[in-house]
C-alpha cells in the first residue's frame, strides 16, 4: 500500500485516463436520499484505491476509469443506473450498493450480464450468487460475536429496533434464535422507515419494558435523531446500552456527544493500532481533509478494488469467468486484518466490540484472536446430509419474503399517503362547498340590502344564478315596467379591426320586433356612450350624437334612447339599450334612477353568476378528483390484497410441493418392495413350516433359537406386521396424492376437476387443527357429498377459496368451549337454465352479527385479534369466484346458532 500526495480535494478527475487504454468500471451509490449520510464515504474510498492503482501502472498495463452513478436510496433507481452503466457506459465491474434492497435489485441485471458486484457492507446472508463478491461481515462474523459479547457481560434482556427494510429484519430472526438458544430474552422487536426522525413513542415503551440493553439496526439518518432524543430523554449508556450494527466512524461525526459510552459491532476500526492502517488513514485524511475518518464500510470498500485487481492480475484477464474462478483464495493485508476470499463469495474476518469515546472514535474492548470463517447459510454449509441443498434454498426463500414483504408495507405506506391524498382532496371540495354557500349567503345579504326598486325586478333577477336567465328577466322586467317599445342587453367585443356587439337578450312589441339590429346603428350609440348612462328624448332636437349616426339611428325610425353601460367585476363590458320608435318619449329622472339602478344590480348579478359558474365548475373537477383517487384507493387496495395472498398461496403452495415431491420417492420405493417382501417372507415361512414337518426333531441348538426367538409367534406375527407397514405406505402416497392436489399451480386455461379431491385435500391439510388439544374436543366434519359432475375452474384457485372457508370455521370452533361440528354438503342444480354445483360449508358457532355481516367482503375488514387476521381471506374468496368463475359467493347467519357460506360455480362456465 503506498502513501499518495498531499491534495486534501481530489475529485474523480485523479482518476481519470490520461491514455486511450483504460477499462471502465461502475461505482453506483447514493449520493442523494436518505442514505447519502453514510454512501458517499465508500465512493471516495473506493476512487482512492484506484487512483493508487493507476498510480502504480494500473490493471494489466491499463488505467482504471471510474464511472459514477447515484442510486439515490431507490432500489429501483439503483437497477436502472446499473443497466445504464452497463448498456451505455460499457463498465467491467461494478462497486457499490449499501442496502440489502438495493443490491437484491441489481442481482437478476447482474446474472443476465454476467458482470461481478463487488459488496462493501455487512449484510443478512441466506444468499449466495456468483455474481456477487460479498467483502462486509456476514451474521457469523458480526451479529453472533456482539450478542454472546452481551450475554457474556450479563445483558439478557434485550430490545431490537432496526430499519424497515431486509437487513434488520432478517438479522433480527438470527438474533431471536440466538437469544432462545443461548439463554437470552428478546423483549421487543420494532421497525421504522427509512428516514424517519420522530421516536418519541419508542422511547417511551423503552422507559416502561427497561431492557438490559438495545440492538439497533437503524440505517442512514435515522440514527441522528435516535441518538439525539435517546439522550435528550433521559436514557443513558451506563444503564441501558446501544449496541449498533450500522453506526461508523462517519456517522459518529454527524450525531455527535449522544453517542459517547455507546457501543457497535464491526470488523475494523479507525483507531487500530497497526502500521497498514495507520497508513491507510494518513493517506485518507491526506487526500480528502483532515476532518475525515475512516470505517469499516469504508476500509471493506477500499479492500475490495485491490482485491478485483489481484483476481484480473491473477486471472490475466477481465473476463468475468476467468476473475470470478481466480479470485478463490486470494489474501490481501487490509487496514483492518489479513483477509481471504473464501469459495462461497465472502471473506474471512475478524470481529470488534468498539465503545464509543468523546472524540468520535471507538475504543475496541473486545475481538476474536483469528479471522472468522463466513457462514451466511447459518452454519449448514457444513452439515454433511443429503437435504442440505434443499434447506439452503428454503433459507434463501426466507430473505426473498423478507425483502417482498417490506416492499408490501412500503405500498402500504404508499397507500396511506395516497389516502391522506384523498383528504385533503375531500378537505379542498368541502371548503368549495362552503366558499360556495359563503358566496350564495353574500349574493341573499346583496339582495336584501339592494331595496331601489322594491319591485318584481329586483327579486326575479336575483332569485336566479343562471346567466341568460338574469339577463332575460332584467330585459324583460325593464321592457314592461318602462313600457317602450324595445328593451335589449348586448355584449360588447372590442378589437382592433373592429368592434362586435352581440345581443343576448330582446323584448319588443311583435310588429317592430329589435328594430335597432344593424352593426352600424349600434356602433353609432356605442362611440357616443363611452362611460356614461345616454338619454335622448327625441333624435329629432339631439345634438349629442353625430350627425351621420343620428341618421343612421333615425333611418330604422328611432325617435328616444336611453342607453346604460354595464361594467361587472368580471371584465365583460355590456349595455342595456332602451328604444321607442316613431313617438318621442321623455325619460323622467325618477325611469333614469330606475335604469341606473337595474344596472348596478345586473352587474352584481353577472358577478354572482361568473363565480357561481365558475363554484360549480370547481366542484365538479374536486368531485371528479375525488372519485379518481377513490378508484385509485380501491384499485391499491385490491392490488395489495392480491398480492399479499398471491405470495401466502405461493409460499404454501410452493411449501406444499416440495414436501411432496420429497417424499414420493422413498415412499413409492418402499410401496413397491414391501409386496417382494411380503412374498419372501411368505416363502420362507413356508420353507421352515416344511422343515418342521420332514424333521420334527432338529438339534438342541436350533430348538434353543426357535425357542428364544419365538418361532410360533414369529411366523404369526411377521405377515400382520408387513401387512400394516404396506397399509401405512398407502396411507403416505394418498396423503402425498392429496398435497400434490392441493398445491398443484393454475395453468392459462381452466381444468375438468373433482371438487370433492379440493374439498378432502384442504381437510387433510387442516387435519391437525381438527383434532382435540387440551380440553377442546375434536371438532367433528360432517360430509354429505352428492354426484358432482367435473367442474371446469382454476383448481388451485378453488381450494385457495375452500381453505379460506374452512380454516375461518375451525378458527370459530377452536374459541368455543362446546363442541365444534363443520358440515359440507354439495348438490347440483340449474340457473338459467345452466348446470351449477353447490358447495354449502356450516359450522355451529356463535355466529355473525348482520352488522359486521354487511362488511364480510371488504379487504382488510376482520374481526380477528391483531397478528392472527389479514381482513384479505373472505375478498379475496369472492373475487375468485365472482370475477374469476363467474359464480355467486354468499353467507347466512344466525347469531348463536352458527353460519353458513355457500359457494355457486357453474359447471362449464
Amino acid at each position: 500500500m503506498s502513501e499518495i500526495g498531499n491534495s486534501a480535494s481530489r475529485t474523480t478527475r485523479d482518476c481519470a485516463p490520461q491514455s486511450e487504454t483504460s477499462v471502465a468500471v461502475g461505482i453506483l451509490h447514493s449520493f442523494s436520499g436518505t442514505m447519502a449520510i453514510s454512501e458517499p464515504f465508500l465512493r471516495d474510498a473506493a476512487l482512492m484505491a484506484i487512483a493508487e492503482i493507476n498510480e502504480n501502472g494500473g490493471v494489466l498495463g491499463q488505467r482504471i476509469e471510474p464511472i459514477l452513478a447515484d442510486g439515490a436510496s431507490n432500489p429501483t433507481i439503483f437497477a436502472n443506473q446499473a443497466k445504464q452503466l452497463l448498456r451505455d457506459r460499457a463498465v467491467i465491474a461494478l462497486f457499490g450498493c449499501w442496502t440489502s434492497a438495493s443490491r437484491k435489485a441489481l442481482l437478476p441485471i447482474l446474472e443476465q450480464a454476467n458482470v461481478l458486484l463487488w459488496y462493501p457492507l455487512q449484510y443478512e446472508g441466506l444468499e449466495g450468487s456468483s455474481n456477487i463478491f460479498y467483502t462486509g461481515s456476514c451474521p457469523n462474523q458480526q451479529i453472533e460475536p456482539a450478542v454472546r459479547w452481551l450475554l457474556t457481560h450479563q445483558r439478557k434482556r434485550l430490545y431490537l429496533l432496526g430499519s424497515d427494510y431486509v437487513f434488520p429484519r432478517t438479522v433480527n430472526k438470527i438474533i431471536q434464535a440466538q437469544l432462545r438458544r443461548e439463554g437470552g430474552e428478546c423483549l421487543a422487536e420494532q421497525y421504522v422507515p427509512l428516514g424517519t426522525d420522530r421516536f418519541e413513542s419508542i422511547l417511551a415503551f423503552i422507559r416502561q419494558v427497561r431492557p438490559d440493553a438495545i440492538i439497533s439496526t437503524l440505517n442512514g439518518d435515522s440514527n441522528i435523531a435516535f441518538y439525539q432524543q435517546y439522550k435528550a430523554a433521559g436514557l443513558k449508556p451506563q444503564n441501558i446500552p446501544i449496541l449498533a450494527m450500522s453506526v461508523a466512524e462517519e456517522e459518529l461525526s454527524r450525531i455527535g456527544s449522544a453517542a459517547v459510552g455507546h457501543y457497535a459491532s464491526w470488523g475494523y476500526f479507525q483507531s487500530l493500532d497497526n502500521e497498514r492502517n495507520r497508513v491507510f488513514v494518513r493517506n485518507f485524511k491526506a487526500r480528502y481533509g483532515q476532518d475525515r475518518v475512516t470505517s469499516d464500510p469504508i476500509e471493506s470498500a477500499y479492500t475490495q478494488v485491490y482485491l478485483w485487481k489481484q483476481a484480473v492480475e491473477k486471472a490475466q484477464s477481465f473476463e468475468t469467468n476467468e476473475v470470478r474462478r481466480a479470485a478463490y483464495d486470494l489474501t490481501f493485508d487490509s487496514p483492518g486484518g489479513s483477509v481471504r476470499i473464501d469459495a462461497n463469495h465472502h471473506l474471512w474476518k475478524y470481529c470488534r466490540i468498539g465503545q464509543i469515546l468523546p472524540t468520535g472514535q471507538f475504543q475496541a474492548i473486545d475481538e476474536t484472536q483469528d479471522a472468522i470463517a463466513p457462514k451466511p447459510w447459518l452454519g449448514l454449509e457444513d452439515w454433511d446430509n443429503p437435504l442440505q441443498p434443499t434447506i439452503v434454498d428454503l433459507l434463501a426463500e426466507v430473505s426473498e419474503g423478507i425483502h417482498h414483504r417490506c416492499q408490501l408495507e412500503e405500498n402500504s405506506r404508499a397507500l396511506k399517503v395516497l389516502m391522506v391524498q384523498l383528504i385533503r382532496a375531500n378537505q379542498q371540495l368541502r371548503s368549495t362547498q362552503r366558499q360556495l354557500t359563503a358566496a350564495e349567503q353574500r349574493y341573499q345579504q346583496l339582495q336584501a340590502k339592494e331595496q331601489l326598486l322594491k319591485k318584481r325586478l329586483s327579486s326575479q333577477i336575483r332569485n336566479s344564478l343562471e346567466l341568460e336567465t338574469i339577463l332575460a328577466i332584467a330585459v324583460e322586467e325593464i321592457f314592461s315596467f318602462l313600457a317602450i317599445d324595445c328593451c335589449q342587453f348586448l355584449w360588447y367585443f372590442p378589437s382592433r379591426e373592429s368592434n362586435v356587439l352581440e345581443i343576448a337578450a330582446c323584448q319588443a312589441l311583435p310588429l317592430d320586433r329589435c328594430r335597432i339590429n344593424s352593426h352600424a346603428a349600434l356602433q353609432a350609440i356605442v362611440q357616443t356612450l363611452g362611460d356614461r348612462l345616454l338619454a335622448i328624448d327625441d333624435f329629432s332636437l339631439d345634438s349629442q350624437l353625430a350627425p351621420s349616426s343620428r341618421e343612421s339611428l333615425q333611418s330604422v325610425g328611432l325617435a328616444s334612447l336611453a342607453v346604460a353601460p354595464v361594467r361587472p367585476r368580471s371584465g365583460q363590458m355590456g349595455f342595456i339599450l332602451c328604444a321607442q320608435y316613431d313617438t318621442p318619449k321623455t325619460w323622467n329622472n325618477r325611469e333614469l334612477k330606475l335604469l341606473q339602478a337595474v344596472v348596478d344590480q345586473l352587474e352584481i348579478a353577472i358577478d354572482q353568476a361568473k363565480l357561481y359558474e365558475q363554484s360549480k365548475t370547481a366542484a365538479q373537477v374536486a368531485r371528479s378528483q375525488a372519485h379518481q383517487l377513490g378508484q385509485a384507493l380501491y384499485d391499491l387496495q385490491q392490488t395489495q390484497a392480491q398480492l399479499i395472498q398471491t405470495e401466502k398461496m405461493s409460499a404454501l403452495g410452493m411449501l406444499v410441493a416440495g414436501v411432496a415431491h420429497e417424499i414420493k420417492n422413498p415412499v413409492g420405493f418402499i410401496c413397491g418392495n414391501l409386496n417382494y417382501a411380503q412374498e419372501y417372507a411368505r416363502d420362507l415361512i413356508e420353507l421352515v413350516q416344511r422343515y418342521q414337518k420332514h424333521y420334527p426333531n432338529p438339534p438342541e441348538e436350533i430348538q434353543e433359537l426357535a425357542e428364544s426367538v419365538e418361532l410360533d409367534f414369529l411366523i404369526e406375527d411377521f405377515p400382520k406386521t408387513l401387512s400394516s407397514m404396506d397399509v401405512g405406505a398407502q396411507r403416505i402416497q394418498n396423503l402425498v396424492l392429496s398435497l400434490r392436489n392441493f398445491s398443484r399451480r393454475d395453468s392459462t386455461q381452466m381444468e375438468k376437476v373433482d371438487l370433492h379431491e379440493g374439498i378432502e385435500s384442504t381437510l387433510l391439510i387442516l387435519s391437525h387443527r381438527l383434532k382435540g388439544v387440551g380440553a377442546r374436543s375434536e371438532i367433528e366434519v360432517i360430509k354429505n357429498y352428492g354426484e358432482l359432475p367435473l367442474v371446469e375452474c382454476y383448481p388451485s384457485q378453488i381450494n385457495q377459496v375452500f381453505m379460506n372457508l374452512l380454516g375461518n370455521a375451525v378458527d370459530v370452533l377452536e374459541e368455543m368451549d362446546r363442541p365444534g361440528q363443520i358440515a359440507i354438503n354439495t348438490t347440483t342444480s340449474e340457473r338459467n337454465s345452466q348446470p351449477t354445483v353447490t358447495i354449502r360449508i356450516r359450522d355451529n358457532g356463535n355466529g355473525i352479527s348482520p352488522e359486521v355481516q354487511e362488511q364480510l367482503f371488504e379487504p382488510f375488514f376482520t374481526t380477528k385479534p391483531i397478528g392472527k387476521g389479514t381482513g384479505l381471506g373472505l375478498a379475496i374468496s369472492q373475487q375468485i369466484v365472482v370475477e374469476k368463475h363467474g359464480g355467486h359467493l354468499a353467507c347466512q347467519s344466525v347469531v348463536g346458532e352458527g353460519t353458513e357460506f355457500s359457494i355457486e360455480l357453474a359447471v362449464n362456465p
